[in-house]
């Protein structure tokens, strides 16, 4: 009984720690679901234009603040819209940048400033890549 126990007990800790997800790889997959989303987005949505807060990196730097305005940007302007699948928060690129948040401070954060300008979802979806691959490049922290 006693050897049963130990071998369940055993068995959930080592299933456990490998679910865990490290940061490259939601990185990696973040990087992999911009490209087939960038790759489709022209196709589908051609004449449908939808313009979103330009967010600057503070200082050229992918913080925290960053990836959480992107987060909450496509989750209010886009994800709400039916014609925009890909960013419904149940896909894997909304579940991985809200996974990266959570990792990273949570997926509060403060206010975008108001007056930022608009760019296009494209655009915003480069600067988002451009973040993610700057992020993905860093040496790993243990």
């Amino acid at each position: 009984m006693m050897k049963t126990i130990l071998l369940l007990a055993f068995a959930v800790f080592v299933s456990s720690a490998s679910l865990k997800n490290d940061d490259k790889t939601i990185l990696g997959e973040l990087i992999d679901e911009l490209n087939a989303t960038m790759k489709t987005l022209p196709e589908k949505h051609k004449g449908k234009e939808i313009f979103l807060k330009e967010l600057k990196p503070e200082k050229e730097s992918c913080e925290h603040d960053f990836f959480c305005h992107a987060e909450q940007e496509l989750k209010t302007e886009v994800s709400v819209l039916s014609k925009y699948d890909d960013f419904r928060t149940d896909k894997k690129l909304m579940r991985n940048l809200h996974m990266y948040n959570s990792h990273h401070g949570g997926s509060t954060c403060k206010p975008a400033d108001e007056n930022q300008e608009q760019i296009s979802l494209p655009q915003f979806l480069k600067n988002l890549m451009k973040c993610v691959k700057k992020e993905y490049s860093k040496p790993k922290k243990n």
